[in-house]
């Protein structure tokens, strides 16, 4: 296999060099073998193309997936389990530490054991999985550990973005021409921002929090009562919050991460693949009264951008900026942002509360440290009844001490 990387996997790529992961944890209840864990990714493995594969660069600086000869094995390290908060300490350390994005694969798990708990927290290189992606990686070595005879198949990767495109608009010469001037006007731009010098984040650090089954219960039933979700609630709140700190200079402004599977049938929710649309939206200009009034009217705004996206014009836009990148990861890692966080909310997730003999106690969310724009990011999940919700930034952007009292101020706004 040889497939170009898509702008937003070159972008999460970073060049190689620096740690741009995906981690999320599960605790455990039961004992794990050693020789099935081991036995258990090697069948994820062998599913999942890209997880056979590294990054390599031609001659222009273009990143390639090709297939690894030969295939180096998921690695899992070991990691003795002391404490309840063992796998806060274990994946920010995944998070900063880079994968050898030319040798070695670009997943690999770290094992907090016990004798009858553990945590499994996995790893992978955001270049070729979201949270999602990881979660499925989850349930999937989590399905094989509670039953070991089973199969779960293979598939095959797809060959390049372009296959997405109908073949009349990715051919036009009208859409040709555009793309030349937009790249052109890139280019232009990158030049003007190469004096900035890259932000150092030395200083990163978690925020996580699940609510009770009681409390997750109560925010759900209350975002139906008033035709809204939990989504949009925690962009409004959140939002709010930012503003009524008055350390931190706030924009009104967040990203929203959207799926593209939804938009591309060919790939399927068991796949990997990270190539998520960010949406920028604002806090509501309109004068309305009450948290819930602002809360619709984002629903609103969020609902006609995904509505009114021309996902073939993002992706032909996004593959005339390959040449580019380069540029644009410099300036990323030297700019601030124009936003205050992204929102990353994953919903109800599919894992199983039970595999086999094993049963999961607990899942912590998908998160990740960027190490360009502003890192600040929210995610959240849905499982056995209680929200989770992991908070990662850099003091360079807030102070952890704000982070903490805009988390209460956003829930209070919620839960109230």
């Amino acid at each position: 296999m040889k497939r170009k990387l898509s702008l937003i996997e070159g972008t999460m790529y970073a060049g190689g060099q620096t740690a741009v992961n995906v981690v999320s944890s599960v605790t455990i209840k039961g004992g794990i073998r050693e020789s099935d864990l081991h036995a258990s990714l090697v069948k994820v493995q062998a599913r999942h193309p890209l997880l056979s594969s590294n990054v390599w660069e031609d001659e222009a600086g273009i990143s390639y997936f090709v297939e690894q000869h030969p295939i180096q094995r998921i690695r899992v390290r070991t990691v003795n389990r002391l404490t309840d908060q063992d796998w806060e300490r274990e994946s920010i350390t995944e998070c900063l530490t880079p994968f050898d994005t030319k040798k070695g694969p670009l997943v690999r798990l770290v094992w907090l054991k016990s004798e009858n708990i553990s945590n499994l927290i996995f790893v992978g290189h955001h270049c070729l999985c979201d949270g999602r992606s990881i979660l499925n990686i989850m349930d999937e070595t989590l399905s094989l550990l509670g039953q070991p005879e089973m199969e779960i198949g293979t598939y095959k990767s797809f060959s390049s973005i372009q296959n997405f495109i109908p073949a009349e608009i990715r051919d036009s010469k009208v859409n040709k021409l555009k793309i030349q001037l937009f790249s052109k006007v890139v280019k232009l731009v990158l030049l003007a921002v190469t004096f900035k010098k890259e932000i150092k984040r030395e200083k990163p650090f978690f925020l996580h929090w699940k609510l009770s089954q009681e409390e997750s219960s109560v925010i759900i039933e209350k975002c139906k009562s008033e035709g809204s979700s939990i989504h949009y609630a925690l962009s409004v709140a959140f939002l709010r919050g930012f503003k009524e700190l008055e350390t931190v200079k706030s924009h009104s402004r967040l990203y929203c991460a959207v799926d593209m599977r939804k938009f591309l049938p060919e790939i399927e929710d068991n796949m990997l693949f990270a190539f998520p649309v960010m949406l920028g939206l604002n806090l509501p200009n309109k004068k309305t009264a009450g948290f819930w009034n602002e809360v619709r009217e984002f629903k609103k705004d969020l609902t006609k951008k995904i509505e009114e996206m021309n996902v073939n014009a993002l992706l032909l836009y996004s593959e005339c900026l390959l040449p580019s990148l380069p540029g644009m990861t410099r300036y990323a890692k030297a700019d601030k942002g124009a936003h205050d966080f992204t929102l990353s909310n994953m919903g109800k997730v599919s894992l199983s509360e039970k595999y086999g003999a094993l049963e999961i106690e607990s899942l912590q969310s998908p998160t990740t440290f960027f190490p360009f724009g502003n890192p600040t990011t929210l995610s959240s999940t849905y499982f056995k009844g209680q929200i989770d919700f992991m908070l990662a930034s850099d003091e360079y952007f807030i102070k952890q001490e704000d982070a903490l009292a805009l988390k209460n101020n956003a829930m209070n706004m919620i839960i109230q």
